[in-house]
């Protein structure tokens, strides 16, 4: 083995420690353990991830699934399947079930993610220390952490990102067809990945676009023809990759416009920029705090850099400021922050007025789907490029140790803390023994919606081997209007409110037609009703519902042989 190879095996090996010593809460035991911080998102990508192994196992297509929602299913694409990661880590999914899948894919996608930014600094001739450290900046960015740590493996798998802007950029400066073709399978197959991460990706490409164009105007305009062509092979080879699927998203069943999600939630404060949170191992207690002011939830505070970092930037755009590589991953890096900011201008979670460009392009096609903040994700990954490209510009001109130790001393405040893990809730022997029912419909309680995604690790438990109504999924209502859970029904709204204040309701004549409504279109075979907050109240809910006593069964209120018209 080469010198370099053996460096290179160093640094995938480093790679593969860090991402271990973060998610190491949840390998012990792989599969009992699940992020502490964004409980439903990991269900429910446990969930996705176990759907399509089942799926493609009873011959159908992983773009759609009834096991939710019955009778009417979600459609897949509109929820982040990862079917490709679905069908990859199968055996993982089998062997420790969706929760150790998620485990498994996020740890991979934290390390891989670094390594193929690695890769692609690397074919650009980077030495192996700045190709390093700028593959760390995106592959453990407190932006990618943050996702992580939020329970949301579709926008952590980043493996094909640094490959497609790779490839990008090399159609753009003329290196054959071949690249092109590459472009269009990796874009392609990035759809059955994360097709928001793809998008922005996309607008990263643009942006590059604009940048090199308005950059070299003269060569641009000498290339345009031959960069038109190659661009044209390779959203040819996409839509015959991806173009199936985004079909089936956009023109077949249970299509939705809007967004469930409000920007002013999803995107970043300008402070978060150099306030760290808890995800940094060296944040002190009063910046953690103030951090916990900031727009969304911990997984959605994605802008941390720190100042070191940011002088350090500054310092090199200074000092190569005729370094085209270094302007060029700066000025982008800029771009895509401020892109991240959202609509308006916040500060220590105060509203300034102030507006932001994200307001004119937020309403466009395909933006509305797109949440401001994940752009986060491409600062930190064009900041290290940026990082990576000066560290091997400097060689030459300041001692190698000096500039080394700078960009070492400025990426220390981003050392990340080891991730919290909770354990997975048992499932009761009920569904662990394969439930009831097998092939029908069930009617869990309580009621499957975001705060009760216990109810779909109770359905993994089973083998997905029934449907039921409810869940947590983003799904169109009646208006075609996307929201999360779809279109409610009476009895959903029911339960959620039973649950939540354990007040049990007077079954009212009106009442009991609408829950005589949602039954006849569920169909169930059976009510059962599992561990949960104000659980008597569930039951005796239930019960006046239903019109008679449940069994115990295996640790749940089972109500067998439910027939629609007995609710009547």
């Amino acid at each position: 083995m080469t010198p370099a190879r053996r460096a290179g095996a160093a640094v995938l090996a480093a790679y593969t420690g860090v991402a271990l010593y973060v998610t190491w809460a949840w390998w012990t035991p792989l599969g009992g353990r699940i992020s502490a911080v964004n409980t439903p998102d990991s269900v429910l990508f446990s969930w996705l991830l176990s759907s399509t192994p089942h799926a493609l196992g009873a011959g159908e297509l992983p773009l759609y699934s009834g096991l939710l929602n019955a009778p009417t299913g979600i459609n897949l694409m509109w929820n982040n399947g990862m079917v490709l990661p679905g069908v990859l880590f199968a055996p993982v999914t089998t062997v420790f079930g969706g929760p150790g899948a998620v485990t498994v894919i996020t740890t991979v996608g934290l390390a891989g993610s670094a390594a193929t930014a690695f890769g692609c600094l690397r074919a650009l001739d980077v030495r192996v220390l700045p190709a390093a450290l700028g593959g760390a900046l995106f592959g453990f960015s407190p932006a990618m952490l943050a996702q992580a740590v939020g329970g949301h493996p579709d926008l952590v798998f980043n493996l094909l990102v640094p490959v497609i802007l790779l490839l990008a950029l090399r159609v753009m400066t003329g290196e054959g067809n071949r690249a092109a073709v590459l472009l269009g399978v990796t874009a392609g197959a990035q759809v059955l990945i994360g097709e928001e991460v793809l998008f922005d990706t996309g607008v990263v490409v643009a942006l590059l676009l604009v940048v090199l164009v308005l950059g070299h105007p003269r060569r641009a305009r000498a290339r345009a023809r031959g960069v038109a062509g190659r661009a044209a092979t390779a959203l040819g080879v996409f839509v015959l990759v991806g173009g199936g699927p985004l079909a089936f998203q956009l023109f077949g069943p249970l299509r939705q416009s809007g967004s469930p999600f409000t920007t002013s939630y999803f995107s970043t404060d300008l402070r978060g920029h150099v306030v760290p949170t808890q995800l940094q191992a060296f944040a002190s207690a009063a910046s953690v705090a103030e951090s916990a002011q900031f727009p969304g939830g911990i997984e959605e505070r994605t802008a941390y850099l720190g100042w070191p970092l940011l002088v350090l930037a500054a310092v090199a755009l200074v000092v190569l400021r005729r370094n085209a590589r270094v302007r060029t991953a700066l000025l982008l890096a800029l771009l895509v922050a401020v892109l991240a900011l959202g609509d308006e201008l916040t500060v220590d979670g105060k509203g300034t007025g102030i507006p932001l460009p994200w307001a004119l392009i937020t309403e466009l096609p395909g933006f509305e789907h797109v949440l401001a903040d994940r752009f986060a994700l491409f600062t930190a990954g064009l900041l290290g490029a940026a990082l990576a490209f000066a560290l091997d510009a400097a060689h030459a001109r300041v001692p190698s140790g000096v500039a080394v130790g700078a960009a070492v001393l400025a990426l220390v405040p981003l050392v990340p803390a080891p991730f919290p893990g909770d354990d997975v809730s048992p499932a009761p022997a009920f569904f662990a023994r394969g439930a009831a029912c097998s092939g029908g419909t069930l009617l869990v309680l309580p009621f499957p919606g975001p705060q009760t995604t216990s109810t779909m690790l109770w359905q993994q438990a089973a083998g997905l081997s029934f449907a039921m109504p409810g869940g947590y999924f983003i799904g169109p209502a009646s208006n075609g209007r996307a929201y999360v859970g779809g279109q409610p029904s009476v009895t959903g709204r029911l339960f959620d409110a039973v649950r939540a204040d354990g007040v049990v309701r007077p079954v009212t004549p009106a009442l009991r037609t609408a829950f005589a409504a949602d039954m006849d279109r569920w169909r169930p075979c059976a009510v059962v009703l599992g561990p949960s907050r104000n659980l008597d109240s569930l039951r005796d809910q239930a019960t006046a519902l239903l019109g008679r006593e449940p069994d115990v069964v295996d640790g749940v209120y089972l109500w067998r042989d439910q027939d629609p018209s007995d609710t009547r």
